[in-house]
């Protein structure tokens, strides 16, 4: 039997020390790196409900502002020249810097209106044909959301079901119910990224309340939403009724008795069918909040509806931007 000398008993109890010295280290970094990332969690926590907090201030802001809106002027109407587009800017507070803005949505075709009720709004289908043709798009781009909204499995004429979108590669179903985002126009058969690029710019997607259409506003249209209102609109009344974006008109009284369209608006006929698309009021708006808290920005987005009396309830809030 061989027997250890007291330098190698020396040396294997060193080892043992210094293995033990190693692990204890090993514990204590690790305890110390759990506990500052409890910390930074707990930090981060603290600082996404305070963004919460801070967001929900802005949106009972935007209410307010909307709701003075209404009250301060003589008719309930909107228009570009509006204060509460200005939104807010750099606000300091405490711990955080708030921005905030709004931007109307009744600027654009809500193309949620071409069904309603699961039935095809004929003056809604009208409107959007005039449209497509006046940005020259594919007027079947129509049918196609038509059948992407209702229901039934039976196409349109130039409309495409689920048997056209099985086909393809990832294959995928139509919505069967309005559209959530103006993304999902993307996934429409037949459309490219040149037209969707284009159609983005004058339609919107708005949720239908109670089964009513929503209407625009003839203050905020742009040239080629006018046009479309009606066949006898040429480009320059378009343009003259815009007036470079600054149109105001109180009522739609005072639009049909604009100088450039009195005589072609004149018939009561065209007049209602003009007042079902559009109004003078701006009722749904895109809520955009950036709260900035030390080396982080708190984005969110939320669609709101504004009431008659001007103020504003959220529908809904997003991560991701409701509008291009």
């Amino acid at each position: 039997m061989v027997r250890q000398t007291p330098r190698i008993q020396q040396g294997v109890a060193m080892l043992m020390a210094l293995v033990m010295m190693a692990i204890a280290s090993s514990l204590a970094v690790y305890m110390w790196y759990q506990g500052q990332l409890n910390l930074a969690r707990i930090h981060n926590i603290k600082q996404t409900y305070q963004a919460k907090h801070y967001t929900q201030g802005l949106l009972l802001w935007a209410s307010d502002i909307l709701r003075a809106d209404y009250e301060q002027g003589e008719t309930q109407s909107d228009s570009n020249n509006d204060a509460w587009l200005q939104g807010i800017q750099g606000m300091l507070v405490e711990d955080a810097i708030l921005s905030g803005s709004l931007l109307p949505m009744d600027n654009k075709f809500n193309v949620n209106n071409l069904v309603i009720n699961n039935a095809i709004s004929q003056p809604h289908l009208q409107y959007f044909r005039r449209l497509l043709s006046t940005l020259e798009i594919d007027l079947a781009i129509a049918e196609k959301i038509i059948d992407w909204i209702d229901l039934d499995q039976i196409p349109q004429a130039g409309g495409a079901e689920d048997f056209i979108y099985l086909a393809k590669s990832p294959p995928y179903i139509t919505g069967s119910k309005h559209f959530q985002h103006i993304r999902e126009l993307a996934l429409l058969d037949g459309i490219d990224y040149e037209d969707y690029q284009k159609l983005i710019q004058y339609v919107t997607v708005l949720p239908l309340t109670k089964g009513q259409a929503t209407k625009m506003n003839v203050n905020t249209l742009s040239p080629p939403l006018l046009k479309a209102l009606n066949l006898a609109i040429t480009n320059e009344m378009a343009l003259q009724l815009n007036q470079s974006n600054t149109a105001n008109f109180s009522t739609m009284d005072d639009f049909f008795a604009h100088n450039s369209v009195q005589y072609v608006l004149f018939e009561s006929s065209i007049k209602n069918e003009i007042r079902e698309l559009a109004d003078v009021k701006t009722l749904w708006l895109h809520a955009t909040s950036s709260i900035q808290m030390e080396q982080q920005v708190f984005q969110s987005y939320a669609l709101l509806k504004r009431n008659l009396s001007g103020d504003a309830q959220v529908i809904y809030r997003s991560l991701t931007p409701l509008t291009p």
